[in-house]
């Protein structure tokens, strides 16, 4: 990463600590129930992307597990955010 872009990240990073105990959990979580529970998928949708409005590099980041993982059906959840968040910009 480029320096610039590291700091932001790093900064990113010291924010979710503070305010989370796990953030990848968290996110994992929401995820989870978002693909298991359709009556809810749209206001945590809304939730998920106003998070990664704020906090962008940890939806990247459990983009890049899931990845790693071969989690095909959070890929495709995480894609979606992702883009729709980059159509936002």
């Amino acid at each position: 990463m480029a320096a610039p872009v590291r700091g932001m990240a790093d900064m990113e990073k010291e924010v979710v600590k503070y305010i989370f105990t796990d953030a990848h959990v968290f996110l994992q979580k929401i995820i989870t129930v978002m693909m298991d529970e359709v009556s809810t998928r749209e206001l945590l949708g809304r939730f998920v992307i106003k998070i990664n409005q704020s906090l962008p590099f940890l939806l990247m980041n459990d983009y890049r597990v899931s990845y790693a993982s071969n989690s095909l059906q959070r890929l495709t959840v995480l894609r979606n955010f992702l883009s729709h968040s980059a159509s936002k910009v």
